[in-house]
């Protein structure tokens, strides 16, 4: 019976204690929150929720969203606050701008400096430069201009822009040419069917193109141009100088003066017949008369190509005559040629 009794209240001391304990712990938390400051309260209970601006954004459409300037707005994101750039541009709001913004639209966000700003870029499918001066060659050929022509555009970055959910195609809408001087002005919509979202003027110069021959690869002096090491470049008429070769036969056996490389218009001084003979090299002197044909070894004095008459010293006799270079390591003596270069 006793032991029942001590049982029974140490029982009812450790109830006692426990719930001392567990009082004594809630006033503790009730009075850490009553001294906490009720914005320290407010921001903790935020955090899940922080706002933060973009530093950059590209944006498909014409308006630009709450959601698109800051992050963690959630439903508020879809807020419509202002226009966006044309299509392709692109445009800095500052932080005065977006500190306006977010006040008048209820966004707890503060610029931690007059530097803080956001670049809203518009996405957009791009007509390139190439695009634009093939539909205009159209509409010159259209014209009844015949012949190859290449156009020099005075802005040669000409490009258009469009909405990127738009049809990228293209219409000359007006076209002025000047046959005498091959300037134009062209004007261009797009896209070609429906109502045009981008107007743009180009202006230029329609020059003649004219197919030339060029070698296929980088020729050196001693090479000799064969049939298969000429090709055909389009190259513009105003680029082209007077003594440009235009006829491939008159490439053909000849050899380069000095390295030339692949596709370049070549001038006729950019060629020679091939040196058979090099400067003191030696040669064999063939001397020919009604009644005998002589030879001897001798040494050049000067190098020479097929038909080149150049001084010659018979190495036997050290005589210097002249002759004509016949193939290669050959030479003639031409006649009179051994009066002529005593």
């Amino acid at each position: 019976m006793n032991a029942d009794r001590k049982e029974y209240a140490m029982r009812h001391i450790l109830i006692v204690f426990a719930v001392a304990l567990i009082a004594s712990a809630s006033a503790g938390s009730l009075v850490r929150a009553a001294s906490q400051p009720a914005g320290l309260q407010d921001e903790e209970s935020q955090v899940a929720g922080l706002v933060l601006l973009k530093p950059t954004v590209i944006i498909d459409g014409p308006i630009v969203h709450l959601g698109d300037l800051f992050d963690g707005l959630g439903e508020n994101g879809a807020t419509q606050v202002a226009r966006a750039p044309a299509p392709g541009t692109r445009v800095t709001v500052n932080a005065r701008w977006l500190s306006t913004v977010a006040r008048a639209y209820g966004v707890r966000w503060q610029p931690t400096s007059r530097l803080e700003g956001t670049v809203i870029e518009r996405a957009s499918i791009v007509i390139e430069t190439q695009r634009i001066e093939g539909a205009t060659l159209q509409a010159l050929r259209q014209r009844g201009i015949d012949g190859k022509l290449s156009l020099v555009l005075d802005n040669p970055a000409t490009r258009i822009h469009l909405p990127t959910d738009a049809e990228p195609s293209l219409l000359v809408a007006g076209l002025n040419y000047n046959p005498k001087t091959g300037r134009f002005t062209a004007h261009l919509v797009a896209p070609a069917v429906g109502t045009p979202l981008a107007r743009i003027t180009i202006s230029g110069r329609a020059t003649e193109m004219i197919e030339v021959p060029v070698l296929r690869r980088r020729m050196v002096p001693g090479e000799v141009i064969r049939e298969g090491d000429i090709t055909w470049q389009d190259v513009r008429a105003d680029r082209l100088s007077r003594n440009v070769v235009l006829d491939p036969i008159n490439l053909l056996g000849l050899s380069p003066r000095r390295p030339i490389r692949a596709e370049k218009p070549l001038l006729g001084n950019d060629l020679r017949r091939p040196i058979l003979v090099a400067r003191n090299s030696l040669v064999t002197i063939r001397l020919q008369t009604e009644r005998m044909v002589m030879t001897s070894r001798g040494r050049a004095l000067e190098q020479g190509a097929h038909g080149d008459v150049i001084r010659v010293v018979n190495t036997k006799s050290n005589q210097t005559i002249s002759a004509s270079v016949t193939g290669s390591g050959t030479v003639e003596v031409v006649p009179g040629g051994l009066r002529a270069a005593q």
